[in-house]
């Protein structure tokens, strides 16, 4: 799997499947501060990721 980390470096990853979830909690990012996206389509914390999946974690800005 290779993961786009909000850094903008990409890791590979060796390991699926696992759900979004489970990935941000190996990765040590938390839910609350991130969109995460597969094939360019923002995707739930339940949804499994496989091996072969492409997927990027983008950091969410707040504001006013």
């Amino acid at each position: 799997m290779n993961v786009k980390l909000p850094s903008g470096k990409t890791e590979e990853m060796n390991i699926g499947p696992l759900t979004v979830e489970e990935l941000l909690r190996f990765l040590d990012i938390s839910q609350g501060e991130v969109l995460v996206s597969r094939d360019g389509h923002i995707i739930p914390v339940d949804a499994v990721l496989n091996s072969d999946d492409d997927v990027r974690i983008m950091q969410v800005v707040f504001g006013g």
